[in-house]
């Protein structure tokens, strides 16, 4: 997985993004549909500490209102051994991947697919100092500029996300020490992540989910950590939607390595074991490549070149007729 990231393409990744003015919106999505064909597969590594946070869910009918017509609200299993409910969860990363380097803050809903009867995570907020994949917009410049998450030798966890336009922000500060390891539940962390989609405005007409393919054993265990271990002195991200203070809270200590669908590409898992053929046969491949940025040298080129040459010819033809 390690060989689909590729530290120079994510570079001219970054690149070319402040130039994909020069081509319209939907041109820019053809053309990572395009490269996604020729590179199917994306690895990421989301790094040691990756924190989750569940609120429980306060106004249903407004989170209902997120939700593509393909999904419906559903109850959840954070642990195994408990009871189900509706909830809000955030994740919070440092990662790595074939198209993207830096900090994560997303937010879901978990609901179930109604085609396929999956639990799904659905995208309805993601906070990021690195560029972003939406399936409306092809690839989203970053939206925080403050986007803090780290840690320390005394077992502290630090967070502090604020978005660039609004002001929205969640800031805690966290102690892992007193955390024990728990097994978290495999309909959610397995099979829900072989199901990702997207809030409605964040849809292209297709609403197709995403897969993450990796060993279940990434999500067999994480630390529960004590809710008196947690501190949050700010959180405006979505006030009314679930209680403001998080009623569990996991870490997973150690680094999590995953492969997923490119743009426009779907991996369906039937289960548990086809995720574990899946994640097989993708690590026996022999000459899967990485993310590559030569489609949009081409036709970032051409979007620069063309008006260039139509300015000259019309110069060169109002010369000749002086």
């Amino acid at each position: 997985m390690e060989r689909l990231i590729d530290p120079a393409e994510v570079s001219n990744l970054y690149f070319f993004q402040g130039f994909k003015r020069l081509l319209p919106r939907s041109a820019f999505k053809k053309l990572l549909i395009r490269t996604s064909r020729q590179t199917p597969y994306m690895g990421f590594v989301i790094e040691p500490y990756s924190l989750f946070l569940f609120f429980k869910l306060k106004d249903i009918e407004k989170a209902k209102t997120f939700l593509p017509d393909r999904y419906e609200l559903m109850e959840s299993r954070v642990f195994v051994d408990e009871e189900p409910g509706l909830y809000l969860g955030m994740g919070v990363f440092n990662t790595r991947a074939s198209t993207f380097w830096g900090s994560r803050l997303e937010t879901y809903l978990i609901a179930r697919d109604k085609e396929t009867g999956h639990p799904s995570w659905i995208f309805i907020d993601i906070l990021s100092n690195t560029i972003i994949a939406i399936p409306s917009r092809g690839v989203a410049d970053r939206n925080c500029t403050n986007a803090m998450f780290t840690t320390n030798s005394k077992g502290n966890i630090f967070l502090d996300f604020v978005e660039d336009i609004s002001g929205r922000q969640l800031s805690l500060t966290c102690n892992i020490s007193n955390g024990k390891m728990r097994g978290v539940d495999p309909p959610l962390w397995v099979i829900g992540n072989s199901s990702i989609g997207h809030k409605k405005e964040f849809t292209d007409k297709k609403d197709v989910p995403f897969a993450v393919i990796f060993d279940p054993a990434e999500v067999e265990q994480a630390l529960d950590i004590p809710l008196d271990s947690v501190k949050i002195t700010r959180n405006t991200l979505f006030p009314d939607l679930a209680d403001p203070q998080p009623c569990k809270v996991l870490c997973f200590p150690f680094a999590q390595h995953y492969i997923a669908d490119s743009p426009g590409c779907h991996t369906h898992v039937a289960d548990i074991d086809d995720m574990v053929n899946h994640y097989n046969r993708i690590a026996d491949l022999k000459d899967i490549r990485t993310f590559s940025t030569k489609n949009i040298k081409r036709m970032l080129f051409l979007g620069m070149i063309i008006p260039i040459l139509v300015s000259v010819m019309l110069f060169v033809l109002l010369m000749m007729n002086l």
